[in-house]
């Protein structure tokens, strides 16, 4: 087709895919492949057709976007050419003439999937595969079978499996799938059972698909249990954690708990490596909430104590004294041999040596908690600002222990607490890792499942107080007297007396007062304090994110959940908003006060209608009257925006083609400069490619599954300060998929201006347009 179209020769049919894009997904790939034959384009037209997916490159994602709507046309193609699927589940030898593609099952069961039904030569091995060793391959071939009319039938034969991994893979099965008439085999393989872990997947099951597993809950029983496990083996590489430190815990009824029943839980958890172990979730939640709380900040701290212990500043300073002498030889040596090369070392000395070395030492981790990740099960309880304080801090100063980040949030997924929520919601929003946040990003939704919420209605009824009543008080009591803390215009906490007088700060107790209780109430508020610093910075980011994706709130929910807030409710006060009807259309714009009332910009107060909707205003949304209007009342009323609503205009769109913004290209400045402006608007390095080189920075907004791509002609890893010239912006579902940029017509108006005016911002400070540019690029 291409040649038809363009004459060129030597064409692979990528490059048909990626420049016929629209044009591709109008045929069956059954017709694609009738006019290959032909014009006689490929000795292997069927697998040239079949490659982009099959095999493991960007390319498979295609399939998505061009046949989601119409299946058929995808996979009628590979029911006449089963000989595909053949090669890419590696039943038959590879035929592939291309070196770089690389067969993946996954992508082939996946377009087995597409099947109306799923041929009976193909289900023996998926079976075989969603019982296996490969987590990738287990689950996808597991979704595929779903569709084989009683599947639960022979899963449940699996339980009786010799081999104890297949055994609890038949178990968490059987639990997706929820059949009833699973429970009898269940409960048969449990009585049977002789292995904990597999024993735990089973009452799991049982669980889920809704048995009564509560004889199996017992005080009694859960202590009979935990003296049988303990007499077995310690779990290895455990001996780093002190079970004489664990708390004092009681049931819910109050009583206590045997420590043994803990010291059980604890390493069961370690042998089950699942963070987020539903078993130990139900055994968790049997404790009383402050033996919750307690257990999982002993658990979480012990954890990241182990994790990031480092040596002392003697040890490493012993340490540079025993090799700073070699080291320094060594750099003499190099200078020596090739001077110019190694002109660094020219006039190093001891001392440099010997705090490079010693700085090197206090950065080393000494060990890893990774491979007891599973104790963090334990951890669904903890208090939330204890949570949130904890990760922080261990997000800040170790990101990247990647794994171990991921691991310790995984059970928060279990909590109701609002400040995890809010948290993982942040980090859902942007993080500095992918990975990171596509777990967050995971973990949301599935809280969001678990409440019946959508995720934008779980962000707005999870946010916290910071202990603050509704009239915005936090009282303080310390027995004979109390205390008010509140928040000033600037949200700075200030302290007054019983008598209304302000104080600096919470006094000490006086010897009639009880100083537990005073202890108690200073606590509280040394909570509070931290809690509203993360509410702050949370919360404007979310409503910067609403505004890009012009969210509309019902009418209810946000007089109920948002204007009453006693911190939230004081933040949409330094914002605009719009009233919009049924049809999306402008019913009013206004701002709320402190008073609870709604004004305009003309200071008249408005009702609003309980049937319509709100969004934040934005100046790609009002007219130019109105923006100049609202800029003026702001100055009036002296209110401080939590960020600017009305300066970023849309571009104008005629100029630009295949959704790529382009009008500052060949703008010169150094990549410092660049780096600087983009990371304070909130974006993030791209992915490093060949020879250690990015080439952009990308802002994601998950509530839209949108980047934002700003280009430019690149850097290398580590950094340098090297001229840079800035290239262009567009938007995509995928980070950096310039050739899937979305057409500017597609976007949201505000996100499409804010995305315009970073873009012009790096421009702004570039020294201008350089119609030398590509001569000033050191490659």
């Amino acid at each position: 087709m291409i040649r038809l179209v363009d004459r060129k020769d030597n064409i692979y049919y990528y490059n048909i895919i990626d420049g016929f894009f629209s044009f591709v997904k109008n045929f069956d790939l059954r017709q694609i492949a009738d006019v290959m034959l032909k014009i006689n384009f490929h000795p292997q037209v069927e697998l040239t057709i079949a490659l982009p997916f099959l095999t493991s490159d960007f390319y498979y994602d295609l399939y998505h976007d061009i046949f989601e709507n119409e299946p058929y046309k995808l996979w009628a193609f590979f029911a006449e050419n089963d000989f595909l699927i053949d090669q890419g589940l590696g039943l038959a030898p590879l035929q592939i003439t291309h070196y770089y593609a690389h067969v993946d099952k996954v992508r082939t069961i996946k377009i087995l999937q597409l099947f109306p039904t799923i041929p009976a030569k193909y289900v023996a091995y998926l079976f075989e595969l969603a019982l296996g060793e490969n987590k990738q391959l287990r689950y996808v071939a597991q979704d595929a079978l779903r569709q084989i009319p009683n599947i639960h039938s022979q899963i449940e034969q699996a339980l009786a499996s010799t081999k104890q991994e297949v055994r609890i893979t038949a178990a968490n099965w059987l639990a997706e799938l929820g059949q009833k008439s699973s429970i009898k085999a269940l409960n048969a393989a449990l009585k049977k059972e002789k292995r904990e872990t597999v024993q735990a997947a089973i009452l799991v099951a049982l669980e889920k698909i809704g048995e009564d597993i509560s004889q199996h809950l017992t005080p009694k029983k859960l202590l009979a249990d935990a003296q049988k496990g303990l007499k077995g083996k310690t779990p290895t590489d455990f001996d780093w954690f002190d079970f004489n430190l664990i708390p004092t815990l009681t049931w819910q009824n109050g009583k206590a708990v045997d420590p043994q029943i803990i010291q059980w839980w604890i390493c069961l958890a370690v042998k089950l490596k699942d963070p987020a172990n539903p078993l130990l979730t139900i055994y968790n939640q049997l404790l009383s909430i402050q033996s919750q709380q307690q257990l999982g900040e002993f658990i979480l701290q012990s954890f990241i104590k182990q994790d990031t212990q480092k040596p002392t500043l003697e040890e490493a300073e012993a340490k540079a004294g025993l090799d700073a002498d070699k080291r320094l030889q060594q750099y003499i040596g190099y200078y020596q041999r090739d001077p110019e090369f190694y002109s660094n070392f020219k006039d190093t000395t001891y001392e440099q040596v010997f705090e490079e070395i010693k700085k090197e030492t206090l950065a080393t981790y000494l060990g890893s908690a990774i491979k007891a990740k599973g104790i963090l099960a334990l951890t669904c309880g903890i208090e939330g600002r204890v949570a949130v304080s904890l990760l922080r801090s261990f997000m800040k100063n170790h990101y990247l222990r990647r794994a171990q980040i991921e691991a310790m949030l995984e059970p928060l997924a279990n909590s109701d607490d609002p400040m995890i929520i809010q948290l993982l919601l942040s980090i859902a929003r942007r993080y500095r890792m992918a990975s990171i946040q596509e777990k967050a990003r995971y973990l949301v939704e599935s809280i969001a499942e678990r409440t019946g919420w959508t995720i934008e209605e779980l962000t707005d009824r999870t946010i916290s107080t910071a202990g603050l009543d509704d009239n915005g008080l936090l009282i303080l009591d310390y027995g004979e007297r109390t205390f008010i803390a509140s928040l000033d215009d600037k949200f700075k906490w200030q302290l007054k007396n019983a008598d209304g007088e302000n104080i600096k700060a919470l006094p000490e107790a006086r010897k009639s007062e009880n100083p537990e209780l005073v202890k108690e109430a200073k606590k509280q508020f040394s909570n509070s304090k931290k809690e509203l610093s993360q509410l702050l910075t949370m919360q404007i980011s979310r409503f910067y994110e609403a505004m890009c994706a012009e969210r509309q709130w019902r009418v209810e929910d946000w007089q109920k959940y948002l204007q009453p807030h006693p911190i939230v409710g004081r933040l949409i006060q330094r914002l605009v908003w719009l009233e919009l009807d049924n049809n999306g259309q402008i019913v009013n714009s206004f701002r709320p006060t402190e008073d609870g009332s709604l004004i305009t910009n003309q200071d008249d107060e408005i009702l609003l209608d309980e049937n319509n909707y709100i969004t934040l205003a934005h100046s790609a949304l009002l007219e130019s009257d109105d923006i100049a209007q609202w800029q003026a009342h702001l100055k009036d009323y002296k209110v401080n925006p939590l960020f600017e609503q009305f300066s970023a205009l849309l571009p104008d769109m005629s100029k630009f083609k295949y959704g790529i913004i382009d009008d500052r290209l060949g703008w010169l400045t150094d990549s410092f400069t660049l780096r600087s402006i983009l990371t304070k608007l909130g974006y993030g390095r791209d992915d490093i490619e060949f020879r250690g080189c990015f080439y952009g920075y990308h802002k994601y907004f998950g509530s839209l599954g949108i980047y934002i791509n700003i280009e430019f002609s690149g850097n290398m890893v580590p950094e340098e300060n090297i001229p840079a010239v800035l290239y262009y912006i567009y938007f995509s579902k995928k980070k950096g998929f310039i050739h899937r940029a979305i057409a500017l017509d597609k976007l949201p108006k505000v996100l499409l201006a804010e995305g315009y005016a970073n873009y012009i911002a790096v421009a702004n400070a570039c020294s201008g347009f350089d119609p030398n540019w590509k001569d000033k690029l050191i490659w």
